[in-house]
């Protein structure tokens, strides 16, 4: 592996950009080294070193020039660049006759260029270098003379101890000054450049788990690994704090059901204190009422004055975070708060992915429940099966049954009379035909009460009125019929429920009405089906039966009420 160079080596790579600009600024100092020099000595044409020097200036600049426009930068471009402009600008000042010190000052370019590319201490490399010279110069006064003869030549200028070292402090201290805000702002940059990428990574491991998340959903209707998922992602992605103050906390609210004041309970926590895990707030106030009320993710960064979130004590070490509601089209089941210690909301990009989070959680909240729902409704129509059945069972044991086995009887006593008195054993005979045209009629009312055919061709009114009339004349029972006017555009599972429910209402009745009339009305209210079954005996204690009815080996109200339900409809009892 080839290791990635410092931003202080030298041979760190500099991007294209940067030295393309770099070309743009040779151009511009060596117009003003020429118009200095020529202002200087009061000519436009320059001696022959300075012409040299403009035109060697010239070259090296279009090279880098070409260079930077190929497909490839070379590597070491950036120090090539460095050390032609420490030669070409730091010996400027010796090659024109112009003031020592303004033409010094071009010799910032290089020494900020190397502290800003490679580094302040490169910067004061070159610093040196090019100051050397300039440095005995102003150091001459008060050196031996037998040195002056040692000293490097220097431009001649009338200035003094103080105007010649001038230059060199200004150079050094703008090689410091521009290092050092180039280092803190590299280690700033490098530091933002950390957090982010720390955040990139929580952000994508929070993007797997969802994705990994809504797969196992295809496979569970738990909705429990969901949230676990969403508050793992959610604390990981939240803004972190110092060790000492704690780590971010992760609470899943949930409405209550069967709390008529409808408050919310803890039922899932990250970093959650064991005393906070069985509270319970009324979200009506605070954070928690502003999320549930407009079904927005709502951001915080004082929770010490939220007056449900204070309540927790995990929650009172929080500095800042977020509440997101759980919410599936128009079905609200709770609030999602996720907070930390650190002084900082989250991102705007974690905040994306808990939403996605709570939406998917609140989904599985509504699958889960409807498939709870399917299943009650499966356990009911199971129920309300076998209570046919045993229904079924009953009436045929009460009736068919017991009137076979009488009729068997008489049969047996026939064949003993035929030998002994023919005249009764004929009139045993007829009565025996008598009993099984009355078991014929009992298993014809039997198999209508259980699906009678005129519900398919005639409608549930036509239904009702033959079973009444059935019932007048077969066992006179006093009953007050009124079926209304409906035909076959009800469909046949629903005039079937109807019916049942009236014939089980009207059974009830003529077992403990005391033969008291019995008024039956089906009518069409506001687009709705109306059926009242009404009695005028002494009536019952609805609650008294109710509170036991389950000991009482009856299922008729209880199927009266699943058959109403079924069809979106309700049962009262007066």
């Amino acid at each position: 592996m080839t290791a990635l160079p410092s931003p202080h080596n030298l041979s760190a790579r500099a991007p294209r950009q940067v030295d393309g600009a770099l070309v743009r600024v040779r151009w511009v100092l060596a117009l003003v080294a020429y118009v200095i020099i020529a202002f200087s000595t009061g000519s436009l044409y320059p001696s022959e070193l300075v012409l040299g020097w403009l035109g060697l200036l010239f070259v090296f600049n279009l090279l880098v020039f070409f260079v930077t426009r190929g497909s490839r930068l070379p590597a070491r471009l950036p120090l090539w660049g460095l050390v032609g402009d420490t030669i070409f600008f730091g010996a400027l000042p010796y090659l024109a006759p112009a003031s020592s010190s303004l033409l010094f000052l071009f010799g910032l370019f290089p020494t900020l260029v190397a502290a800003l590319r490679f580094g302040p201490w490169a910067g004061l490399a070159i610093a040196a270098a090019l100051a050397f010279p300039y440095g005995l110069r102003a150091l001459s006064p008060v050196l031996p003379t037998p040195i002056h003869a040692l000293l490097p030549p220097v431009p001649e200028t009338d200035s003094n101890f103080f105007s010649a070292g001038l230059p060199v402090f200004a150079l050094f201290g703008a090689v410091i000054l521009i290092g050092y805000l180039a280092q803190r702002e590299r280690e700033a940059a490098v530091g933002d450049s950390a957090v982010e990428l720390e955040q990139l990574r929580r952000g994508m491991a929070g993007a797997k788990l969802f994705y990994e998340t809504t797969d196992a959903l295809s496979s569970t209707l738990s909705y429990s690994r969901v949230l676990d998922a969403m508050l793992e992602a959610g604390t990981t992605g939240m803004p972190q704090a110092r060790k000492e103050d704690g780590v971010p906390v992760g609470v899943v609210f949930l409405f209550e059901d069967n709390d008529p004041e409808k408050n919310l309970r803890v039922v899932a926590w990250r970093h959650l204190d064991r005393g906070d895990t069985p509270r319970r707030v009324p979200g009506k106030s605070g954070i928690m009422a502003q999320t549930l009320e407009s079904g927005e993710a709502i951001t915080f960064t004082n929770v010490a004055t939220d007056p449900e979130l204070r309540e927790l004590a995990t929650m009172r070490r929080c500095r800042a975070g977020v509440a997101l509601p759980l919410q599936a089209g128009l079905d609200l089941y709770g609030v999602v708060v996720l907070a930390t210690p650190a002084p900082r909301v989250p991102l705007e990009q974690h905040l994306q992915l808990m939403r996605a989070f709570t939406n998917q959680a609140a989904v599985a909240f509504q699958n889960a429940r409807l498939y709870q729902s399917l299943r009650l409704e499966r356990d009911h129509i199971i129920d309300a099966e076998v209570s046919a059945r045993a229904k079924l069972a009953r009436d045929l044991h009460d009736g068919p049954t017991q009137s076979m086995a009488s009729l068997a009887m008489r049969l047996d006593y026939i064949m003993l009379l035929l030998d002994k008195d023919p005249e009764k054993a004929r009139h045993e005979v007829e009565l025996a035909r008598e009993n099984t045209v009355r078991v014929g009629k009992e298993l014809r009312e039997l198999l209508f009460t259980l699906r009678p055919l005129t519900l398919e061709t005639q409608g549930l009114s036509a239904t009702i009125k033959l079973w009444g009339q059935r019932l007048h004349e077969t066992e006179g029972v006093p009953l007050d019929l009124n079926a209304g006017n409906f035909g076959t555009e009800l469909d046949a599972n629903t005039a079937g429920s109807v019916f049942a429910i009236v014939e089980e209402a009207v059974n009830n009745a003529r077992k403990h009405s005391g033969g008291a009339p019995i008024h039956v009305n089906l009518a069409q209210q506001n687009g709705s089906l109306v059926a009242t079954v009404q009695d005028e005996g002494p009536g019952f204690d609805v609650s008294a039966i109710s509170e036991r009815y389950d000991e009482r080996g009856s299922l008729g109200l209880v199927n009266m009420r699943e058959r109403a339900r079924l069809l979106d409809g309700h049962l009262s009892i007066d």
